[in-house]
């Protein structure tokens, strides 16, 4: 069984153009949206795993800044950690899901076991699109997907 786990996610990878996060990946990522990236922008965040209930946010961003934020149509002040469905606020988790790759024990994984994230980016600006994690011996699993992306005039 503790092989067929990433043999499982190679496999879901391949079907889905996810692959591995890396730091490289995040970085190339982060670079096409500093540089390709509006300011403004709506989009729909849907997220789920074993120790989460799944939820749907929706966030407006104008000119950087949070204007709208709603968990499956109620509103959320941005304070109240809705910037971590910013594009911004999403490549900080993937930085901690890169950090967490090296202490999988922190995540529920036994000696010997260890944590697969992996990741796909939009090629145009380079928001995120997917997410999965999961955690080998554990029920830890988290999945993000960007459902929706509408860049807004500012």
């Amino acid at each position: 069984m503790r092989h067929v786990l990433p043999l499982l996610f190679l496999l879901l990878a391949g079907c889905s153009r996810i692959s591995e996060l890396t730091p490289e990946a995040l970085q190339a990522a982060q670079a096409q949206w500093e540089k390709s990236g509006p300011a403004s922008y709506r989009m729909v965040v849907e997220t789920s795993g074993d120790r989460m209930e799944a939820s749907k946010y929706e966030v407006v961003v104008k000119e950087k800044e949070i204007v709208k934020l709603e968990r499956n149509g109620s509103p959320l002040k941005p304070e109240a950690g809705g910037n971590s469905y910013t594009v911004e606020g999403l490549f900080h988790t993937m930085d901690q899901e890169i950090d967490l790759k090296g202490k999988p024990q922190l995540l529920g994984a036994p000696p010997g076991y260890a944590s697969y994230p992996m990741a796909s980016f939009d090629a145009s600006n380079g928001h995120l699109l997917q997410f999965k994690r999961s955690v080998g011996g554990a029920k830890n699993s988290i999945e993000i997907d960007v459902r929706e992306f509408e860049p807004l005039s500012p």
